[in-house]
């Protein structure tokens, strides 16, 4: 189910961790590890075997004033079944029969002041959803809560075409001044692409599409992406096509960061001229393959510091084994 090409339940997993500089890095399974330690170094596919035989995998990470939500398969080990967490605890799952049933991942949070059903939350959660086990008619859906931990569900926000491709997901939210963009990757039998659409949540029993536009980069196309904003930019980082060959060719080898001007508005957000700012990859992970980053922002989606957190994994044999080398890092950029 997760062989497909560019799904973010081609699962990437991450692993919990807290800073380092960009040569240091958080592992589970062994406290702090420099990748200058050429011994180190190469120990890495061993040190990744006990990680893959606890059939546990973590990818996906998004910041919000400092904590960090991702996806995971902890509460079912050894099952491909995504679910949303907080430090370690499983804070949204799945609901039978709905068009979330299969899987939910891929987080992305914002702060607000924001109402459903009369009653008022103070975050606003995007996530991706799914019925099918084929990676395909991936959905985007809204979830709010006021403490991080409890989630209610409010529904899709945009629909899947349906064409027997990958869908619509890997959602970006941001709260621009009281207006908010949500940004998400499109994939159908035309284009793998990034859009972004401004929505009235007011109500979000009812929200409002208000207008779209397509997010495209003179360097590549983009997908997989996050974006933050500061007060006369926006930042984005994204795969890096094309993907390199071998058992884990379905993700990129090196997370692109961007940046361009940007005024707060829809309209300007097309044709904008990103600059390539940054380019992570092995030489400063130490792991083959590098993805679904995001990065460390405020409660609005504004760029709290220069820290980004990507997904990691590596080859080391079958394609299960492979999958539950998934863990983030946070390097500087």
């Amino acid at each position: 189910m997760f062989r497909k090409f560019f799904t973010k339940k081609n699962l990437r997993p991450i692993i919990s961790g807290t800073l380092i500089a960009g040569i240091i890095i958080f592992s589970a399974v062994g406290g702090i590890k420099s990748y200058i330690d050429s011994e180190y170094l190469l120990r890495i596919k061993e040190d990744a075997v006990p990680l893959a035989m606890q059939g546990i995998y973590k990818y996906c990470p998004t910041c919000i004033n400092g904590q960090v939500l991702y996806c995971s398969n902890q509460a079912t080990p050894g099952e491909v079944k995504d679910g949303i967490c907080l430090n370690e605890v499983n804070v949204m799952t799945t609901t039978a029969g709905a068009w979330d049933s299969v899987q939910v991942c891929d987080p992305s949070v914002v702060e607000g002041d924001f109402t459903f059903q009369g009653k008022s939350y103070r975050y606003l959660m995007a996530y991706l959803g799914c019925a099918t086990y084929d990676c395909t008619a991936n959905e985007v859906g809204f979830a709010v809560s006021n403490n991080l931990q409890t989630w209610r569900k409010t529904g899709r926000v945009v629909e899947a075409i349906r064409d027997g491709h990958w869908g619509v997901g890997q959602p970006s939210l941001i709260n621009y001044n009281g207006t908010i963009y949500l940004f998400y990757t499109s994939g159908t039998v035309s284009q793998t692409t990034t859009f972004v659409e401004q929505l009235d949540c007011s109500d979000l029993g009812n929200v409002q599409h208000l207008g779209k536009k397509h997010i495209t980069c003179s360097y590549d196309f983009i997908s997989n992406a996050d974006f933050a904003f500061t007060d006369d930019a926006i930042y984005m980082t994204c795969d890096t096509h094309p993907f390199p060959g071998g058992a884990l060719n379905f993700i990129s080898a090196k997370q692109s960061v961007y940046s361009a001007p940007w005024n707060g508005t829809l309209d300007s957000l097309e044709g904008m001229g990103w600059e390539r700012i940054a380019l992570i990859g092995t030489e400063t992970t130490g792991h083959e393959r590098n993805h679904n980053g995001c990065f460390s922002r405020d409660g609005y989606g504004r760029l709290a510091s220069r820290i980004l957190y990507v997904s990691t994994a590596d080859e080391i044999g079958s394609w299960s084994e492979n999958l539950y080398t998934y863990r983030f890092t946070a390097v500087g950029f």
